[in-house]
Order: C-alpha cells, then sequence, then structure tokens
C-alpha cells in the first residue's frame, strides 16, 4: 500500500514544484494564456479522447455524472450550514467549500492510483465539476445566471459529441482519437504545473480563517463523498475515484471568480493556497481510504453497506 501511495503523491508533487520553482525565479511565464489553452483545448481534447475511447473500461458515464452531481448537492448543503453557523458571508465562500479541485489535483492523483479506468472516471467527474465552475459560480458571486456563459464553453461541445457517439456506438476515426488523445495529455501535466505557480503567487490573508475553511473543505468533501457512495452503492475503482475527487482541495479557479466580482478575493486567496496545502499534507490518507474503498477493504465503510 505505501509503494502505491508513494507512486501518486511523488509525481504530483514534483510537477508541483516544478511550478513553483518557476514563480520564484526569473523565468516569466504567462500562466493566464496557459490556463485559457487547457481550458479552450486541452481540457475538451481530454474529455473527447478519454470517453469516445474504443480501449475504455467498463462503466456508467450516467452513473459517474449522477454521483458528480450529488456530491455537489451533499457538498453545497453542509457548506451553506457551515457557513451560517460561522456567520461567514455565503456568496464569497460557498463555491471554494463547494467545488473540489477536481482538475489539478484530481485528474493527475486518480490516474496514478488507478490507471486509464480512475482517468474516465475521473473526466466524467470533472466535467460535472468544471460546467459547475463556469456556469453557477458566477450566479452566486455576481447574482446572475448567463446561459450564454455556458454555451461558450468547449466543455459542453464535447460532452455533446461524446453522448452522440456513445447513444450511435461508433467510435470516432482513429485520426480524431489521436489528435484529440495527444491535445488532452498536455491537460493533467499543465495544470499541476500551473498549480504549482499559482501558490507561488497568491498570497495567505487571514490565517486563521483560511485554517478553518481549508479544515472544513477537507470534512466537507469527504464526508460528501463517502455519503454518495454509500447512497448509490458504488463499489470497486468507481467509489474509490469518486471519493478522491470529492476529497481534493478548494480549486484555483474559483480565485480568478472572486477575484472578478470583488467577493473577498485575498481571503479567498489564501483559503486555495492553505487547502491545498493541508490535502496535499493528508493525501496519503485520503489515497489510503479510497484504494481500500475501490478494494473493498474498508471495515467499518463495508459495516456501513458501502463498496
Amino acid at each position: 500500500m505505501f509503494e502505491e501511495i508513494a507512486f501518486v503523491i511523488v509525481p504530483v508533487l514534483l510537477m508541483a514544484g516544478v511550478g513553483y520553482a518557476i514563480s520564484r525565479s526569473s523565468l516569466d511565464i504567462d500562466s493566464e494564456s496557459l490556463g485559457r489553452l487547457v481550458v479552450m483545448v486541452g481540457t475538451p481534447s481530454l474529455v473527447f479522447s478519454t470517453l469516445t475511447s474504443p480501449d475504455l473500461p467498463e462503466l456508467s458515464l450516467s452513473g459517474t455524472v449522477q454521483a458528480a452531481l450529488l456530491v455537489t448537492v451533499c457538498a453545497g448543503s453542509l457548506s451553506t450550514g457551515f457557513l451560517l453557523l460561522t456567520r461567514q458571508p455565503i456568496r464569497s465562500f460557498l463555491p471554494s467549500l463547494t467545488l473540489p479541485n477536481s482538475g489539478n489535483v484530481g485528474l493527475p492523483v486518480v490516474l496514478l492510483a488507478f490507471g486509464q479506468q480512475g482517468l474516465a472516471i475521473g473526466v466524467a467527474f470533472f466535467f460535472v465539476i468544471a460546467l459547475l465552475q463556469y456556469s453557477f459560480v458566477p450566479a452566486i458571486m455576481d447574482g446572475r445566471f448567463s446561459l450564454t456563459r455556458i454555451l461558450k464553453e468547449p466543455l459542453v461541445y464535447a460532452l455533446l459529441a461524446v453522448f452522440l457517439f456513445r447513444l450511435t456506438d461508433t467510435t470516432p476515426h482513429p485520426i480524431i482519437l489521436q489528435t484529440t488523445e495527444l491535445l488532452g495529455g498536455m491537460m493533467i501535466p499543465v495544470m499541476v504545473i500551473l498549480l504549482g505557480y499559482s501558490l507561488g503567487q497568491l498570497q495567505v490573508s487571514d490565517l486563521r480563517l483560511s485554517l478553518i475553511l481549508a479544515l472544513a473543505r477537507i470534512v466537507i468533501g469527504t464526508t460528501s463523498g463517502l455519503l454518495v457512495i454509500w447512497l448509490l452503492g458504488l463499489q470497486g475503482v468507481e467509489a474509490g475515484s469518486v471519493f478522491l475527487m470529492a476529497s481534493m482541495p478548494c480549486a484555483m479557479v474559483i480565485y480568478l471568480f472572486a477575484l472578478r466580482y470583488n467577493r473577498a478575493p485575498r481571503r479567498v486567496a489564501g483559503l486555495v493556497v492553505v487547502s491545498t496545502l493541508m490535502t496535499f499534507s493528508v493525501l496519503p490518507v485520503l489515497l489510503w481510504i479510497g484504494i481500500a474503498i475501490s478494494k473493498g477493504s474498508l471495515p467499518f465503510f463495508s459495516f456501513l453497506g458501502g463498496a
């Protein structure tokens, strides 16, 4: 088990470390342009190539989407209750506590932990979270919902293409699969490097509040993941992947929205940094739980009737 965990954690930390080192060096990179390239090209390509591949392991795409939505509902409910109890502004912190960083951290973790099957499940989970981040987060922070904003996201059309091919039980031409696979291949390493780069740029404001909210994110994420696995009766790699994706730290992209809509951006930045560092510090434990769930060897969870 220790070796399995090390093979997941070390590559992620090394890639993030490269980004952090760049942020502290004289080398300047245009992180905003790189981020847009990943969102506009890399992400939809990875979604399409992974979910239409003829080598795709057996999994229920609709089931994973359902799990991601339920995780979001559970996490949102718990986050709302926590913020009301602690009298913190809901519009500023609800998105951070509800939506995990399923891209920068989640995808490499499930890929390294469970291989291509974990990646396929992670991509389907990530699609839901990403769509919510770019649609409902601006609505929460700005107070207005825009369907036009959703229709501008390439992710939407990537998923529509996936459903079209799966519905007709056809496989895209090998050239299309090869091209999108190559383009999608840049997403995971670039996103993790950008995560490390961003951590080196952001500053922590109000450390005490950041620590409290970061701890709340871990508790809310793990609780939501376990609850959804139990409710849906998920098993094996699907259960382990859903747990890990749900347990990830606050998403970096939420800070950009907080900055755009002036929703306590400095505090949100501090929360993102502390949440990420705190999650990395407990990642061995989260991985141990996730792998144990996938193998059905977690006694307490089995007792509850889960995987």
